[in-house]
C-alpha cells in the first residue's frame, strides 16, 4: 500500500534497540491531555444512568480505546521528532477533541460528528504507519470499516441499531490481531510501558476531578471532606497497585522478550486488552465517588455502591490480566482482591464511609501483604 504514497512522504524508519532512551515527548503529553476530556465525558453518562450508560461506555470504548492505545505504538514506532510528523499529530488531536466533544450525543440524539472525527483519527493513524510499515495495510483497511460502521450507526436510527453497529466496530477491530498477526512491529519496552502508564495516571485524575464536582456547591463539612479524603485514599491505592511493581515488572518481561513477535503478543495482552477493565474500572468508580461526595454519613443507593466497590473490582481484574500476560507472580491474588472488594459494596447501604473504609482497608491490607511477600517482581523468563 506505500505504493500508492507519494515518494517524499514514504520514508525508512530504524527501530529504536531496546538499550537505547525512547522517552515519552512532551507532544505525546499534549496528546493524553484529550484522553482527559474522554475520561470525563464517559464518567458523566456512567453517573447519569449507570445500567444503560456503562454499556454505552464500553461499546465507544472498545473502538477509542482500540485506537487510542494504536497512537500510543504510533510513536513507539515512529516518534514524533520531525515537523510533520507533529503536525500530523495536532491534526489527530482535533479529531479526538471532536470525537470528546459529541461523546453524549452518541446513543441520544446521534452525531455524525463523532464519525467524523473518528475518520480523521484514524486517517492521520494509518498514513503515519504507512510511511514505513507497509504490512499495516490490512489494519488501516480494518479500522476504515469500523469507522463505517460507526457512520451506520450515527445516521442510522437509535436504539437497536445504534448499539448494534456500535458493537460491531468494536468488534472489527479486536479482530485485528487474530487474522492479521503481529509480525513487522518492533516496539520498545521502555517507551511502551510508560506510554500506557501515563494513560492511566490520567484516567486516575478523573477519580481526583470528580470529588471536585460532586463537591460543587456544597457546604465543607464532615459529610464533604471524609468522602473526598477516602477517595483519594483509594485512587492512591489503584495508583500504589498497578506503578509500585507491576508495571516496572512489565517493562521487565518485555525487554527479557526479545522474539518481537512474542513482544507484541504481550503487549496486546497485558497493555491493550487487560487495560480495558482497568480504565473502565477507574470510569466507574470516578462515578461513584461524584454520588458520594457529600454524602459520606448517609446511606448510598444500590447503584451508587455498585459503582464504587465495581469500579475498583474491575481494576483489579485488569491488573491480574496483565500480570498473567506478562507472567508476573500472583495474578490470582487480585481476582481474590477484587472478589473482597465487591464484597464490601453492600455496606454502602447503611453507610458511605463505612463503604469507602472498608474498601481502603482491603486494598492496604492486600497491597501490604503483597509488599511482605514479594518487594519486587521475579525476572521473566527471556524468550
Amino acid at each position: 500500500m506505500t505504493r500508492l504514497l507519494p515518494r517524499w512522504f514514504v520514508e525508512r524508519i530504524a527501530p529504536v534497540r531496546d538499550e537505547d532512551e525512547l522517552p515519552v515527548s512532551t507532544l505525546e503529553l499534549f496528546f493524553d491531555l484529550i484522553f482527559v476530556f474522554t475520561v470525563a465525558q464517559f464518567t458523566a453518562i456512567i453517573a447519569h444512568d449507570p445500567a444503560e450508560g456503562l454499556l454505552q461506555t464500553v461499546l465507544m470504548f472498545g473502538f477509542l480505546w482500540w485506537m487510542y492505545a494504536g497512537y500510543s505504538w504510533l510513536t513507539n514506532v515512529i516518534p514524533p521528532v520531525r515537523p510533520a510528523r507533529r503536525i500530523l499529530l495536532l491534526c489527530a488531536m482535533a479529531g479526538w477533541l471532536v470525537v470528546a466533544l459529541t461523546i453524549p450525543a452518541a446513543f441520544e440524539s446521534g452525531s455524525v460528528w463523532i464519525a467524523i472525527g473518528m475518520l480523521v483519527v484514524v486517517l492521520v493513524h494509518g498514513l503515519m504507519y504507512l510511511q514505513a510499515a507497509r504490512a499495516f495495510g490490512p489494519v488501516f483497511v480494518a479500522n476504515l470499516a469500523a469507522v463505517a460502521a460507526v457512520f451506520a450507526a450515527e445516521l442510522g436510527p437509535a436504539g437497536a441499531w445504534r448499539y448494534g453497529f456500535w458493537a460491531l466496530a468494536a468488534a472489527i477491530v479486536w479482530s485485528v490481531p487474530v487474522w492479521h498477526g503481529q509480525r513487522g512491529l518492533n516496539l520498545h519496552p521502555a517507551h511502551i510501558t510508560e506510554r500506557h502508564g501515563l494513560v492511566v495516571i490520567v484516567a486516575l485524575g478523573e477519580s481526583v476531578v470528580a470529588i471536585g464536582i460532586g463537591a460543587r456547591g456544597l457546604p465543607v463539612d464532615a459529610d464533604l471532606l471524609v468522602a473526598a479524603v477516602l477517595g483519594l485514599a483509594i485512587g492512591a491505592c489503584l495508583w500504589w497497585s498497578l506503578f509500585v511493581r507491576d508495571l516496572p515488572g512489565t517493562e521487565h518481561a518485555l525487554k527479557a522478550t526479545t522474539d518481537q513477535v512474542k513482544r507484541v503478543r504481550k503487549v496486546l495482552a497485558g497493555l491493550s486488552y487487560a487495560f480495558i477493565p482497568v480504565l473502565v474500572g477507574i470510569l466507574v468508580f470516578a462515578a461513584g465517588l461524584k454520588h458520594a461526595v457529600g454524602h459520606a454519613l448517609s446511606p448510598l443507593d444500590f447503584e451508587s455502591a455498585l459503582l464504587l466497590s465495581g469500579g475498583v473490582a474491575a481494576f483489579m481484574l485488569g491488573t491480574a490480566g496483565l500480570r498473567w500476560s506478562m507472567r508476573l507472580p500472583r495474578p490470582w491474588e487480585r481476582v481474590a482482591l477484587a472478589a473482597a472488594v465487591l464484597a464490601v459494596a453492600p455496606l454502602g447501604l447503611v453507610n458511605t464511609a463505612l463503604q469507602l473504609a472498608a474498601v481502603v482497608v482491603v486494598l492496604v491490607g492486600a497491597l501490604a501483604l503483597e509488599g511482605r511477600a514479594s518487594a519486587a517482581p521475579r525476572p521473566a523468563p527471556a524468550e
